[in-house]
């Protein structure tokens, strides 16, 4: 007979980082409060408050684990290689990560781009590890055009979904997702 094992027990934090991100993406950053995120984590003020001393804080947090998210897809796309992939393997990682997350990391994503209307300094992580991405693009001349126009069109495509403007059909997206990791392929980085 089979036996399910249960589901491991998630912290704390966690549970309450699940349930900010839930009402994010359900009410917009700007209508969490922390009362909300306890009541919905199952556990007491006091118990947020221990974790995440403000909103901000626990918005900030949020940020990181969505960023980390993106991190750990990258490292996933590079497997076992223990080796840095060359500029061009680096690229293709990071692209086909990004436009392969969950619709509902998009969701988080782009509700707390939104609470960022209110704090812009919420996004002043994103834009250091953008600059950082920005800097591992390959220098080689034409290659960092190619390279940065690539990931200016993830961006594009990335943000048209997030405000739920993107006109592509599921078709259309994946030819464009096959575009891009070609593009990226193409690029070359001096060794």
């Amino acid at each position: 007979m089979y036996v399910r094992e249960p589901a491991p027990q998630r912290s704390a934090r966690e549970r309450l980082l699940d349930a900010a991100e839930r009402l994010v993406i359900e009410a917009g950053a700007s209508h969490v409060t922390l009362d909300a995120v306890a009541k919905r984590a199952g556990l007491s003020k006091g118990g947020l408050l221990y974790h995440f001393p403000t909103k901000e804080a626990l918005l900030q947090s949020m940020l990181k684990r969505h960023m980390s998210e993106v991190d750990e897809r990258v490292a996933a796309e590079r497997g076992a290689r223990r080796a840095r992939p060359s500029g061009a393997e680096g690229l293709r990682e990071r692209v086909r990560a990004l436009l392969e997350l969950s619709p509902r990391r998009h969701a988080a994503g782009a509700a707390l781009i939104a609470a960022s209307a209110d704090n812009p300094a919420l996004l002043a992580r994103f834009r250091g590890r953008y600059r950082q991405l920005v800097d591992e693009l390959p220098k080689v001349p034409r290659s960092f055009e190619r390279a940065a126009l690539v990931l200016l069109a993830v961006d594009g495509l990335l943000l048209g979904e997030l405000l739920h403007l993107s006109p592509y059909t599921p078709a259309e997206r994946a030819r464009l997702i096959k575009a891009l990791l070609r593009s990226a392929a193409r690029c070359r980085s001096v060794r």
